[in-house]
């Protein structure tokens, strides 16, 4: 009788030992779905040119990696084409350069060379049409006044009255912080000797080697001026604006996920650097590796993959 009840206790304790380990089981279910995301589809897509298309897949392939649902479309346009599909819905995440959204959105206002002045200039523009700017990176792609490394001077203004030929992407001609201010007589006042239309990016450099054209705005970040022994001229009197990379992204998709995508992006954005941007373009645009490839790299080097 008394070895059945010791036999009927130790069944009783086992049983409750197996009840309180399927409890444990259930409560690290819920944690590990309580930190899965659960919200709308992050749609974004990278601008017609090898930087940008590799800053949305860092950026896609992150927010996947973290459980989002997340689509990457294929790159297409410019900044007012990603402006727009932020305004019209295409899209709910951009990643953009500070200064182009300030020249995009407030083309006549004053630039300037502090991030946080920019910043506080298009924060209160997107939230017009529901769109939050969050924190923006350390990395920075700025505009170059770009030239051959055998021509005389350091600064912009010494280039004035070189009569140089002059050669850029259409939207330069267009926007009072590239061609306009460099030929405005109260800015740069520069007189071009002539002035042609080119595709951004590889293009310019090529144009520039060939002496087709004397200068041509670029960004910082192209390997080329390097690798080619090309010079960028101090804008000395402060035309271009703050370039540093920000996510923008629909508040009403912001607001869905809660505070944690915020965070996320945040942390992902403190992480790039302006020679993580040189780093990837030498291999897009020098060495010829796909975008994707270059970006899921960098996030396994990194550890956030």
């Amino acid at each position: 009788m008394r070895r059945r009840t010791v036999l009927a206790m130790i069944a009783m304790v086992a049983a409750v030992a197996m009840f309180a380990a399927a409890c444990g089981d259930d409560d690290d279910g819920g944690d590990a779905a309580s930190t899965t995301p659960d919200g709308p589809t992050i749609t974004l897509r990278g601008q017609d040119f090898s930087e940008s298309v590799t800053i949305a897949e860092v950026y896609g392939q992150y927010l996947e990696a973290k459980g989002y649902d997340v689509e990457i479309l294929t790159p297409a346009g410019f900044r007012t084409e990603a402006i727009d599909g932020l305004r019209n819905g295409d899209l709910n995440l951009i990643i953009d350069y500070i200064g182009g959204s300030q020249t995009e959105l407030a083309p006549d206002e004053d630039t300037s060379a502090d991030p946080a002045e920019v910043a506080a200039v298009i924060t209160p523009l997107f939230a017009d049409i529901g769109a939050t700017v969050l924190d923006y990176s350390p990395a920075v792609d700025g505009d170059a006044f770009v030239v051959r490394g055998d021509t005389e001077g350091t600064t912009i203004s010494d280039v004035a009255d070189a009569g140089l030929k002059f050669g850029a992407s259409s939207q330069c001609f267009e926007r009072p912080q590239c061609f306009i201010g460099l030929t405005d007589p109260d800015v740069y006042g520069i007189e071009f000797s002539g002035r042609t239309t080119l595709e951004f990016g590889p293009l310019l450099g090529e144009a520039l080697k060939a002496k087709e054209v004397d200068a041509v705005i670029w960004n910082t970040t192209a390997p080329q001026i390097g690798t080619e022994g090309f010079k960028v001229l101090e804008d000395d009197k402060g035309l271009f604006p703050a370039q540093n990379i920000a996510p923008i992204i629909s508040t009403e998709v912001l607001d869905a996920y809660g505070e944690q995508l915020s965070t996320d992006l945040n942390d992902l954005s403190a992480q790039i650097t302006t020679d993580d941007l040189l780093a990837w373009n030498t291999e897009t645009d020098i060495n010829k590796v796909e975008s994707d490839e270059v970006a899921s790299d960098w996030l396994t080097e990194k550890g956030l993959k």
